[in-house]
């Protein structure tokens, strides 16, 4: 998304709707056809993110297979998504945390929704016997940080999609021991976590 840049480098206040125009290659008057103004702009812009972000998180989640394979998914899924969209993550958090804060409502309720899928997967795992995870919501906010947030800091510290990819295996072990999220009797040993980047 072509306003996405702008808001990336800017706070809302800040960012420039003569900027925005000019780099998606439209007049600003386009823009004011499609949006009210530069609020709803990046309120729609937010959502649009979040709700790619959420069906490529469902699509992980619901392809079947163990909890494990599940949740190697979804973190390769906040790889590619890191790699393809990277302007998405830092306007997400700007909106939930940093200078962007003015739409913390929007932001934290797209949050939710993600919480949700990922309770269902843990959900599912009960059902499925594959773990017996007591605090849901709280599993799944863990498995959440977890997943996005290493993506986010090993990418900052320069590691590459394919090594992040290498490490799925060692992240989906982590997350089942880390969050409790084995069943009882279940393989407790993880792979060494913390590989050159």
């Amino acid at each position: 998304m072509c306003s996405a840049a702008e808001f990336v480098h800017l706070s809302f206040e800040q960012a420039n709707i003569n900027v925005i125009a000019e780099q998606a290659g439209i007049g600003k008057g386009m823009i004011y056809l499609y949006f009210e103004n530069k609020r709803t702009l990046f309120v729609e812009m937010v959502r649009a993110i979040a709700q790619v972000h959420l069906q490529e998180i469902r699509t992980a989640l619901g392809e079947g297979g163990s909890l494990r394979e599940r949740l190697k998914r979804l973190f390769l899924t906040f790889v590619r998504l890191a790699e393809q969209d990277s302007d998405s993550f830092p306007i997400f958090m700007s909106a939930l945390y940093g200078v962007n804060r003015l739409f913390h409502q929007e932001a934290t309720a797209l949050l939710r929704e993600y919480v949700i899928a990922i309770a269902q997967l843990l959900k599912d795992g009960q059902a499925r016997g594959e773990t017996a995870v007591q605090e849901l919501e709280t599993s799944a906010l863990m498995v959440l940080t977890i997943t996005e947030s290493y993506v986010l800091a090993a990418r900052v510290l320069g590691s590459s999609p394919a090594a992040l990819a290498r490490q799925a295996e060692v992240v989906a072990s982590f997350i089942l021991m880390a969050c409790n999220l084995q069943r009882p009797g279940g393989r407790q040993d993880v792979p060494f976590l913390l590989t050159t980047f």
